[in-house]
């Protein structure tokens, strides 16, 4: 009741706050955490963002019915003065139209043969105790991405999503993106087991930006694994930790080899799956790497103008160095 009240009275001040209809019970309970005034208002500001973006989705789906049903109309009142047989969409065809379903099916056949006979790849999610809400929510998301790209890659990993908690912001959240999770039907590993559980010790690779070992090449005997963890408030060399602590290989890529960085080495969980992906495709890290995002590393051109304004710096420094020493 008193969020409610703050609620109304934030929206009389003119402020951007969610209705009270879309505010699940969860997002109360989040609320109910936040300890400051200032932090319920970013999250209210967060929630209204979502209602926005939901309202403007569902109008614009309106208006594209609409205008389906009036070209519907249209094309069927001109095959009605028309004798002779139309082809084409909304009139006759020859061939066979190709369901959503049926691709799903396509591809989700691709993931059980990968499952079979496929090279295994580690997903960790047990860094939840490490995030806030929000970034467990966008590595909800990155997961569900992970998903899609491996599925529609030609020659998909078999993902292991290891050390999940079902109790946890980023596995209540992936549920309801993929609603089909705990299906036996569906292709999909998850477990709240370990992977040293699951595999050989000698067989895993942690691969953390923290470590000092780049990875040379890709090796298919080996499983690698990736920490599932979107750390933008921290960064703390906590996948190294967990390595150490268990007895693991790291590896890093060679990103300092192929790039200058502008800010953080950082990559989204489906930037490292299509770079996995490339690696086991062709072991080329040149290919593979460009998958980096382009807005996080220096260009050549961009390079060579840092490096001439430099140099132009060192010379207008080096005129004013005066002599000191006596004749």
């Amino acid at each position: 009741k008193v969020l409610e009240l703050e609620l109304e009275v934030m929206r009389q001040e003119g402020r951007k706050v969610p209705s009270l209809s879309i505010i699940k019970p969860d997002q109360w309970d989040h609320l109910l955490s936040l300890s400051s005034r200032n932090q319920r208002r970013q999250y209210y500001l967060y929630l209204w963002n979502i209602e926005m973006i939901r309202l403007s989705q569902k109008a614009k789906k309106e208006r594209k019915q609409q205008e389906i049903a009036k070209r519907r109309e249209e094309l069927e009142k001109a095959t009605a003065e028309n004798d002779h047989i139309v082809y084409g969409l909304f009139h006759n065809t020859m061939f066979l139209r190709i369901y959503d379903s049926k691709v799903d099916h396509f591809h989700n056949n691709r993931l059980v043969q990968a499952m079979q006979y496929g090279i295994n790849l580690v997903i960790d999610c047990s860094y939840d105790d490490y995030m806030n809400d929000k970034e467990m929510r966008n590595t909800a998301k990155q997961l569900m991405l992970c998903f899609a790209l491996n599925r529609s890659h030609p020659e998909p990993f078999n993902v292991h999503h290891c050390n999940a908690n079902f109790g946890k912001t980023t596995m209540r959240a992936l549920e309801k993106h993929l609603v089909q999770i705990h299906q036996p039907d569906f292709p999909f590993n998850v477990t709240e087991r370990s992977y040293t559980d699951l595999f050989p010790k000698e067989r895993l690779v942690y691969l953390t930006p923290h470590c000092k070992n780049d990875l040379e090449e890709f090796n298919p005997d080996d499983i690698y694994i990736i920490g599932a963890m979107v750390d933008k408030s921290s960064q703390e060399a906590v996948s190294l930790g967990k390595a150490k602590k268990q007895g693991l290989r790291m590896a890093r890529l060679p990103l300092d080899r192929y790039f200058q960085f502008k800010s953080g080495k950082s990559l989204t969980l489906d930037q490292m799956l299509l770079i996995m992906l490339e690696l086991k495709t062709s072991n080329d890290f040149e290919r593979a790497l460009k998958h980096v995002p382009r807005r996080k590393v220096i260009d050549a051109d961009e390079q060579r103008t840092q490096e001439l304004a430099h140099q132009k710096q060192r010379l207008e420094a080096s005129k004013f160095k005066f002599n000191l020493k006596r004749p």
